[in-house]
């Protein structure tokens, strides 16, 4: 089982536990929010602009809102088996690529809006995958920073995420891949990181909205 469909399937295992009503880090939204999402995601394309751009966003949460109302089993059932048989996300090859790191990052957004809840162990090819994301896509989750940002994930080598030109400065954002892309969704209160480099400019960093 590939990176996201263990993420896949321990989020669902999670929602069954937890049920329609949970918080979860993904703003207001409940657990039965976040459900709606996903199943929007994968299964109505048309709703896709609206997640990213505001102008469409009116309709695509009004058909979230109304996947919303559906059974709680029945929605948990719809995001275990997979994006429907009609869904670009279908193909395996294309779930690997943009699935792994969304459904890491909600598989977290309701595990740590729980009160107990622990940092998972080490997972070497959870991190791989996350990690590959966060050197190519994922820079654009850090577009908005006004300073420079390298990501160092323990590993012996760190990367740039954001090049923020002139005379900028420089940090640098220590931890695990995983930790590191909770930073980058806006996690701020919950990502395991450090930071190096000068007060300022973490300061400006961090009050940079991030994400997509």
């Amino acid at each position: 089982m590939y990176v996201a469909q263990q993420e896949r399937q321990e989020l669902c295992a999670l929602f069954d536990r937890v049920g329609p009503d949970a918080p979860t880090l993904s703003g207001n939204w409940t657990t039965r929010d976040l459900a709606a999402h996903l199943i929007v995601r994968e299964g109505r394309p048309d709703t896709v602009p609206g997640m990213v751009v505001p102008v469409f966003s009116r309709y695509t949460q009004h058909v979230q809102d109304r996947v919303a109302r559906r059974d709680w089993t029945d929605m948990v059932r719809t995001i275990r088996t997979g994006p429907p048989i009609y869904s670009p996300m279908r193909p395996s090859a294309v779930d690997k690529r943009v699935n792994a790191l969304e459904f890491y990052v909600h598989h977290e957004d309701v595990r740590r809006a729980q009160p107990d809840w622990e940092q998972r162990p080490a997972d070497p090819e959870r991190y791989r995958v996350i990690e590959q994301f966060l050197m190519g896509p994922g820079k654009l989750l850090m577009r908005r920073s006004p300073v420079s940002v390298r990501f160092d994930p323990q590993t012996g080598k760190s990367f740039s995420v954001r090049d923020a030109g002139g005379d900028a400065g420089v940090v640098t954002v220590v931890g695990s891949a995983d930790e590191l892309a909770l930073f980058a969704y806006g996690r701020d209160d919950q990502a395991r990181v450090e930071f190096v480099g000068d007060d300022a400019d973490i300061t400006a960093l961090r009050s940079t909205k991030r994400g997509l």
